[in-house]
């Protein structure tokens, strides 16, 4: 039977592969660069020297796995070289104590608790005085005021502060922060007081990309005025030009919830939708003149790229501008582009420019989606033929929706770990309405000069993103309409990954032996997670987790969990910090108390300072008037909170605990001193801020 691609129609899909393996080598092995090109030297000379000597057809193996290594080293050393911490100039070679830096803003500044600026670190002053040139990315926190909201894309900012490296997360399960800056070369941040920076140049960025980003400030402008409200401006700025700093966490949540999240991200669906609108208009010109053939993909690749621009140009609009100008040089040479080369082409080049785009989690799943789609979606579509021309687009648009979503399934449970059940209803609303969304909203900006006309199709717009909005608002409101708190391994989505392929081979050519293969991975990857199941239900735990100037304690037993904090935690608090250990290890039934407060269930007797969890027991200090306290017993652990006035060898001599743990309530000055006084009279602790998290498994 004939194979569903033919391998030669794709090659540039063969030396992706090996490319993105020696990217994902490079961040996971430390090899330096120079040690690289002696071993791709080689391998060009070789391949050299068989391609003059004309190899056999038979032996063209031997050249195709030269040509797997050398785009493996290629890709491993474009890696290494890209890292910016490995240049000799990089600006942490020249920190010390008060370090003053100059450095250029990249991005347009994000407004917050403070205005986060990415700086490109052009010069650093040496402990010495004197004045290095360096590169590298540097992010500033740096205190709001007018001064601070004034700054824009291309200012350049001589700043003093203690640059610190970006940490790991503190808590299990925790967003990693330090690793998603990494990815985009970002390895340092420092937070910048009112006084201890001046702007000292202007206007030196690049002139498109600082004419792209204030025409982006316009347009937004242009679009508070159309969509007054709140929900409906940050919505239609999001879904047109890609804006999402004003996007509430209720519109977030509900959009999330409902599988929609993807149409508020600008990406190959937007762009799609431009390409669309232009060779739709640009159809009504029939000129026949070969100038206007020529002038006709180039007004098409234009106005592809402004539209990109226009967004800011994010790596998922970045992709698919460059997918869709392959598709129209393609189609205007009137030549056939096999989709999945073309898919590989664009890849390819942005992974050449920013190899480590491949870990971008949009990246990832926009590639997903599409193989989804060109793959899948035709085979879903067949299965049910509708004669009925609303049913049969309604059935198109959920087979679509339901391709994508197979797809991307198992990467979306290991990085997001819910499931929206209704994500094809979803589909059927904002799919069609981002259509309409977006075409109303270019064309309200490009009549906003124009006063009744204009105003009449802001109208509109606002009306028709209204209207999504309740629908997406009333999807979540059905009940089981989320699926949260599933967590799956890297194996077990790698599992599930062949557990789909085998099931496209088994309906592609019919052979029971590929049914049989689909069946046994998903047997594995139901016993892997019946055994952690298993696991989770025997475990006993206490976890200390670290927040600043707060307490927050877990005690899980099985698949409970008791949650002690302080007063004044919140239930956001709560989230970011606990909610993602609390899920991966499995609980499904919560309860809250506080320190103050006694509390008794099946495993744990809480009584304000004394909390004994099985056969273990915790005392907790957070005043001096505490060690009076005359205890029954002694108690195993000691948790210190909010900075009381103790001395260790007090504690040593009256208590003898294991161990001592000093959370985050705690000040840091006085944590050093517990730390050398425990060191002297042979204490053991555990300082959260340090170490992070303190765990403790309970027999």
């Amino acid at each position: 039977m004939k194979p569903a691609v033919n391998l030669r129609e794709i090659p540039l899909v063969r030396l992706l592969l090996p490319f993105v393996l020696g990217i994902a080598l490079s961040l996971w092995l430390d090899i330096p660069f120079l040690y690289l090109l002696l071993p791709i030297f080689i391998l060009l000379v070789t391949m050299f020297g068989l391609a003059l000597r004309q190899i056999p057809y038979a032996s063209r193996w031997v050249f195709g796995t030269l040509t797997f290594g050398l785009m493996l080293l290629f890709g491993w050393g474009l890696g290494e070289r890209h890292d910016q911490l490995t240049h000799h100039n990089h600006y942490s070679h020249f920190l010390h104590q008060d370090n003053v830096l100059v450095g250029k803003i990249t991005k347009t500044p994000e407004l917050g608790k403070r205005l986060k600026a990415q700086l490109s670190i052009q010069s650093v002053q040496d402990s010495v005085g004197t004045w290095q040139a360096t590169s590298g990315k540097l992010l500033a926190y740096i205190d709001g005021d007018s001064s601070s909201l004034a700054l824009q894309y291309g200012d350049v900012v001589v700043l003093r502060g203690w640059v610190q490296p970006v940490e790991p997360p503190q808590n299990p399960d925790q967003f990693d922060y330090q690793k998603y800056l990494h990815v985009q070369n970002i390895h340092f941040q420092t937070f910048v007081k009112r006084e201890m920076w001046m702007t000292v140049g202007t206007n030196k960025g690049n002139p498109i990309l600082k004419f792209a980003y204030k025409t982006r400030t316009k347009a937004i402008e242009q679009l508070r005025k159309a969509l007054p409200t709140e929900h409906e401006f940050s919505v239609g700025a999001a879904l047109i030009l890609g804006y999402k700093a004003e996007i509430s966490d209720e519109v977030r949540e509900a959009y999330a919830g409902t599988g929609a999240m993807h149409v508020l991200a600008v990406s190959g669906l937007h762009v799609g939708l431009v390409y669309l609108f232009l060779n739709f208009f640009l159809g009504f010109i029939k000129s026949k003149r070969r100038g206007f053939k020529i002038l006709k993909p180039l007004l098409m690749i234009l106005g592809v790229w402004v539209f990109a621009l226009l967004t800011g140009l994010a790596p998922s609009v970045l992709r698919a501008a460059m997918m869709f100008s392959f598709i129209i040089i393609g189609q205007a040479l009137h030549r056939y582009t096999n989709i999945y080369n073309t898919l590989a082409a664009s890849a390819f080049l942005l992974l050449c420019i920013e190899p480590y785009l491949m870990m971008n989690v949009g990246f990832q799943l926009s590639y997903l989606a599409v193989i989804g789609i060109v793959y899948l979606q035709p085979r879903i579509y067949k299965c049910w033929i509708i004669d009925h021309i609303i049913g049969d687009r309604i059935w198109s648009l959920t087979a679509v929706s339901l391709a994508a979503q197979l797809t991307t399934l198992p990467l979306s449970l290991y990085y997001f770990h819910q499931f929206p059940i209704f994500f094809w209803l979803a589909s059927l609303i904002v799919v069609p309405a981002a259509t309409f969304i977006l075409g109303l909203g270019l064309l309200t900006l490009m009549l906003s000069w124009i006063p009744v006309l204009g105003s009449l199709v802001g109208k509109v717009l606002f009306g028709l993103i209204w209207v999504v909005n309740a629908l997406i608002f009333t999807i979540q409101q059905i009940p089981y309409s989320l699926l949260t708190g599933i967590w799956i391994t890297g194996l077990t989505m790698l599992l599930l990954y062949a557990f789909l392929l085998a099931l496209v081979f088994f309906f592609r050519y019919k052979k029971p032996v590929w049914l049989l293969a689909a069946l046994s991975l998903l047997l594995f990857v139901g016993m892997g997670q019946a055994h952690s199941s298993i696991q989770q239900q025997k475990q006993n735990r206490i976890v200390v987790y670290h927040l600043y100037k707060n307490s927050i304690v877990d005690f899980i037993s099985g698949k409970k969990a008791t949650t002690i904090t302080s007063r004044e935690v919140d239930d956001q608090q709560i989230g970011f910090t606990a909610e993602n250990h609390q899920q991966a290890t499995g609980v499904r039934h919560k309860e809250r108390t506080y320190f103050d407060e006694q509390h008794k269930n099946d495993y744990l007797f809480a009584q304000k300072e004394l909390i004994r969890f099985h056969d273990k027991t915790i005392f907790i200090i957070r005043d001096k008037v505490q060690l009076k306290t005359s205890l029954p017993i002694q108690p195993d652990y000691i948790f210190v909170q909010n900075s009381p006035y103790l001395n260790m060898a007090d504690i040593q001599k009256q208590f003898q605990p294991q161990q001592l743990i000093f959370d985050g309530s705690n000040k840091q000055g006085a944590v050093r001193i517990w730390k050398r006084q425990c060191a002297e009279v042979g204490l053991d602790c555990y300082d959260t801020g340090e170490l992070g998290a303190w765990i403790l498994e309970v027999e």
